[in-house]
């Protein structure tokens, strides 16, 4: 473990050993292109035999699994695409930690030699070794998306267990104090790309949010939700039942309205959200698009200019307030993968039918949000699957 805060690769470990050798032996998983990060599944058994590898994984946090554990993975649907895209991500952030490492030291040389010539400059501008480790960490930052698999955001935050990375966003025009002026208003959104049948079970309530389709395919979503501007908390809760069918969320964070998106829809959500409001908070007549401000990323290499040691202090702060966010996204997708690797326990029938009866009391006259909370559980729950389960 760096004192610095990066993790670095392990020597001896599986993912650290093929990483250092080009990745040779990673097949590419489903669906990632030819230049991703090469990554193979998990062969549980062969790790299990290789005393080296497991100790490694010991010293890094990631258990080895057993043998009955591999055949209980082998028979659980998708278990195998699970790990590898969390093998992924983990490889991703190995490499992206030594790309922050290597230019976080030459920058600190950098200033240090600047220092004792000149507090504004660095001597012969950028050194070739500076301006390669820059490209480097550029490169792999802008590969970000597909190399970790969609398991770490632009923020360096862990994707959720039953979820992929998501891209939060501003509204332009609506915050906390507007929500709470205007009057009475019915925002009427539409979504891009979006399909209907994805939200066809949306749960809504008269007067508070309801929910249009145009049709399954990618067709647009209209969405119309009523905001009262009585309490920030009730037009939350309006915005939350609203959008949540369609895959949004929706959080206040300071006097802000955040919202987030799965990242492989933000670019079309981006380009094709518009609204229509009725004159208070937002123009009525014709819709007009929404202004989309996207949350800044915990690294914006692109930016960074290195000519002089101003630049250069900015690129060094900015490395320094990452390092904690990407230990933390490494000791999460460390945990999902050991939560992942591990056998799911047997449930008697007897256990399964009081569960679902305590399921079915809890739920008994439950809103929406309640509702909504249990849905990421059941996505891929088919009904052959729970009678074999049942036996």
């Amino acid at each position: 473990m760096r004192s610095d805060g990066l993790s670095s690769p392990v020597p001896g470990s599986d993912r650290a050993s093929r990483a250092a050798e080009g990745g040779r032996g990673f097949p590419a998983p489903a669906g990632a292109s030819a230049g991703a990060a090469p990554v193979a599944p998990l062969d549980p058994i062969a790790r299990a035999r290789a005393s080296t590898a497991d100790a490694a994984a010991l010293d890094r946090g990631t258990m080895p699994l057993r043998a009955g554990d591999a055949e209980a993975l082998a028979r659980e649907p998708g278990a195998q695409q699970r790990l590898g895209r969390l093998q992924q991500g983990l490889d991703y952030l190995d490499r992206l930690s030594d790309a922050m490492q290597q230019l976080k030291g030459g920058l600190s040389q950098s200033l240090a030699r600047a220092s004792t010539a000149s507090a504004n400059a660095v001597e012969s501008g950028t050194p070739a070794v500076l301006q390669a480790q820059l490209d480097q960490l550029r490169q792999l930052w802008s590969q970000r998306r597909r190399e970790a698999a969609g398991r770490v955001d632009g923020d360096l935050q862990a994707a959720p267990e039953d979820g992929s990375a998501r891209q939060r966003f501003k509204l332009r025009g609506l915050d906390l104090a507007v929500l709470q002026q205007g009057g009475r208003e019915t925002l009427r959104l539409q979504l891009p790309g979006q399909r209907g049948d994805d939200i066809g079970a949306a749960l809504t309530q008269p007067g508070e949010a309801a929910v249009a389709t145009a049709g399954n395919g990618g067709r647009p979503v209209l969405i119309a939700v009523t905001l009262d501007g009585e309490g920030t908390q009730d037009q939350l809760q309006a915005l939350t039942r609203a959008l949540s069918p369609a895959g949004l969320s929706v959080q206040a964070q300071g006097a802000d309205v955040v919202f987030s998106v799965a990242e492989s829809r933000w670019p079309a959500l981006r380009d094709g959200m518009t609204l229509r409001g009725e004159g208070r908070r937002f123009p009525s007549g014709q819709p007009v698009r929404a202004l989309l401000e996207p949350a800044p990323e915990a690294l914006q290499p692109q930016r960074w200019t290195l000519q002089d040691a101003p630049g250069q202090r900015q690129a060094l702060g900015q490395l320094l307030q990452a390092q904690p966010k990407l230990a933390q996204a490494r000791a999460r997708l460390n945990e999902q993968l050991e939560a992942a690797a591990r056998p799911v326990a047997s449930m008697a029938p007897g256990q399964a039918q009081a569960l679902t009866g305590a399921l079915a009391g809890a739920l008994s006259g439950a809103e929406y949000g309640d509702v909504g909370a249990l849905l990421p559980a059941l996505r891929g729950m088919h009904r052959q699957r729970v009678r074999q389960l049942l036996g």
